[in-house]
């Protein structure tokens, strides 16, 4: 009843609506592959623009992701690493081998190039807030479009080069925080080049949780023709960040800045060196008809100390991307056709050492090799029968391969060599109807895969001379989806306009991949459900802006049984039942001024109930000042983030070790304050 008589509201204001233009009809979501705008695509999708980015710190995805419904972003130590979940995928990922620094069945892009590893975990090293210039998020599940690893999709997109500049910016915080950054852009007459070269420094608010990040980021758009486009992206990063690791309850109450003592001890940590080159070229082949190719290379040095031994890796990961597509807006049914095929392979190996006083010590343990691949065709097929109705079917075929071989370090050992490979087919189908010019309503059924990440395949030690888990599955999913959203225009001296979408879903699981033991091994569960909504809203003042995202989730093993018992019917463990953000940001120009709100619900942190963890909310102050003279540009930011000092747990390890007290609390950042400067300079008389 409540959806319907939203929906009549909705038509009856625009029906009165003669504006033109808007928002968010111009918001064109890249990371869809069959483009589109988001109001028109038949899928749960939200933006982030760069006016929200630039009121926060810059260092954690945390700061910015929770303004949209279903994403949950949790800061793990305060910097860059983070615990990341969309609608409960990737809630598993964190714990002893969910491993810190990385993210679990979400697909990670930038500029449209995939920081995912073929086997589905993913690292942040190359996402930079700095060089954000948007962020773009699908919230439903899109295996059929990006295959493993698809419960959500997040896409940085870099800045766009509009016009020549040159920015320095700088920030310092609480806890040692050291942000600072340069960025060139040139305006070509047929070419746009960006380049960035960022780094921060952060000493850590917990004993063994420092940070350290140097990057360099630089893209080169060139067009031959109308119809020809080039894009080249090249980058290095560095990135080395200290893992102060879980508490107990009574340590977390007594003094939550202390490190675990075997993490401190090992003094845990990553470091990782990577480079990255990718070209994307596009054209038009004739009229109606485009091709588009991608092919990237991501070489990778890497070193561990973790689980009491120091290993040494050495990755190449590359991949590439084709497809074709097709469409005729002068047709009846408008037909949108898309072709295509994925593939991104990552072979290495990784030297494991004794660990001695946190170092790497001389005996070499074992010599690994892990290969993964994963490669998919996909099709997709969009039709309009009738004015305001559209429909879209496709599906895609994907392929998962890990390969393992441990070599001998010792005499009379023979190299152990195993092949796990795991096949899917995904299915999707859509229905759009347009309410009225800036509304619609949309249903989408859509599938999902997921394989365990490589670390998860270890098998148990009850399982002798195999080095993957044949007995662990792949997670499939199916959610069916109704949603609604829009925007509504007034002619009030106060209200100006209301941006708005609610999506309802239930999403059902087979073969969860679920931790235990603190995620040193891995269960597949039978059967899961997750049912929920989400709503966002944005109401547009004279002088502010309201933004309020709202999630509810009832995530629920449905069939479940294993050797620690019958857990069907309990609670998903790492998912909240609900959260929120409200956001009420002030404009008084040069002024601007964020106030935010967020909560988040409380969960369990075990499959049989046990350990409850509470919910929190947290208080956000921002204010920024911009002024511009001549050809220069300065912009001041100061904020304070936590202001009434909440102590709180960010995250926890799912299903810690069965000894009692358990240690699976990750503390969160206590109150901190920031400041920054940024000056751009734009000449204003250069003609390139």
């Amino acid at each position: 009843m409540i959806l319907v008589l939203i929906l009549l509201i909705s038509s009856f204001s625009f029906a009165q609506d003669t504006v033109k233009t808007y928002y968010l009809g111009e918001i064109e979501v890249t990371a869809y592959r069959v483009g589109g705008e988001a109001l028109n695509l038949p899928m749960a999708v939200s933006s982030i623009g760069r006016e929200y980015i630039t009121l926060k710190r810059t260092i954690s995805l945390s700061d910015v992701l929770n303004y949209v419904p279903g994403v949950l972003a949790q800061s793990r130590a305060g910097a860059s690493d983070i615990r990341l979940t969309i609608r409960g995928f990737g809630s598993r990922g964190f714990g002893d081998k969910s491993n810190a620094g990385t993210i679990r069945g979400i697909k990670i892009l930038v500029d449209g190039f995939p920081e995912t590893e073929p086997d589905g975990r993913t690292s942040l090293d190359f996402v930079d807030l700095l060089a954000t210039e948007q962020i773009e998020i699908i919230r439903t599940n899109a295996s059929t479009l990006f295959g493993n690893a698809s419960g959500g999709i997040v896409n940085f997109e870099t800045f766009k080069v509009k016009e020549s500049f040159v920015e320095l910016s700088s920030m310092v915080g609480s806890f040692g925080l050291f942000h600072r950054g340069v960025k060139v852009g040139l305006k070509l007459s047929d070419a746009d080049v960006f380049l960035i070269g960022t780094g921060f420094d952060f000493d850590g608010w917990r004993k063994n949780s420092s940070a350290k990040k140097r990057q360099i980021y630089s893209t080169l758009k060139f067009k031959f023709s109308n119809i020809s486009q080039f894009k080249l992206v090249a980058g290095f990063s560095s990135h080395l960040f200290y893992i102060p690791g879980p508490l107990t309850y009574a340590q977390f109450i007594d003094n939550p800045s202390v490190a675990n003592e075997i993490y401190f001890s090992r003094r845990e940590r990553r470091y990782n060196r990577i480079g990255k080159i990718g070209v994307n070229f596009t054209t038009q082949l004739r009229q109606n008809h485009s091709f588009d190719m991608r092919l990237y290379l991501m070489p990778k040095v890497l070193q561990r100390s973790e689980r009491n031994t120091f290993r040494d890796f050495n990755r190449y990961f590359f991949g590439g991307a084709f497809s074709y597509q097709y469409y005729d807006e002068n047709t009846k049914l408008k037909p949108k056709f898309i072709l295509g095929y994925d593939d991104s392979y990552q072979d290495g190996t990784i030297l494991f050492y004794n660990l001695i006083n946190g170092e790497r010590g001389d005996s070499l343990r074992t010599n690994k090799r892990e290969g993964g691949r994963t490669f998919g065709f996909f099709a997709r097929l969009e039709v309009q029968p009738f004015d305001k109705i559209f429909l879209s079917a496709g599906g895609r075929y994907d392929f998962q391969v890990y390969t393992s071989e441990i070599y001998p370090t010792g005499v009379k050992v023979r190299t152990r060599r195993d092949v796990l490979t795991l096949r899917h087919f995904t299915p999707s189908f859509s229905v759009l109807f347009k309410l009225a010019k800036n509304s619609t309503v949309y249903f989408t059924l859509s599938g999902g895969v997921e394989a365990p990440a490589f670390n998860e395949v270890d098998p148990p030690p009850e399982l002798k001379d195999v080095s993957l888990n044949p007995l662990l599955k792949p997670m499939t999913s199916q959610t069916y989806e109704i949603g609604f959203k829009g925007i509504s225009f007034f002619n009030g001296s106060i209200f100006q306009n209301l941006m708005y979408s609610f999506s309802t879903f239930r999403i059902l699981i087979k073969d969860e991949i679920v931790p235990y033991e603190n995620g040193k091994w891995f269960f597949s569960a039978g059967k899961s459900e997750r049912k929920g909504f989400e709503l966002s809203s944005r109401i547009g003042l004279k002088y502010a802006n309201l933004n309020f995202a709202f999630t509810y989730i009832d995530a629920k093993y449905l069939k479940y049984e294993n050797d620690l018992g019958d857990h069907s019917g309990k609670v998903v463990p790492g998912i909240p039942n609900l959260w929120w953000n409200a956001n009420l940001n002030f404009n008084f120009k040069p002024l601007t001024l964020s106030v935010e709100l967020a909560h988040t619900g409380r969960y369990f942190a075990d499959d049989s109930n046990d350990i409850k963890v509470s919910s929190y909310t947290i208080l956000n102050l921002s204010v920024s000042a911009e002024f511009k003279f001549l050809g220069f540009g300065a912009r001041l930011l100061g904020g304070v983030n936590n202001l009434t000092n909440e102590k709180y747990i960010a995250s926890v390890f799912i299903n810690p070790e069965r000894k009692v007290p358990y240690s699976f609390i990750e503390p969160g950042l206590p109150r901190n304050i920031f400041v920054g400067v940024s000056v751009r300079y734009r000449p204003l008389d250069l003609v390139l």
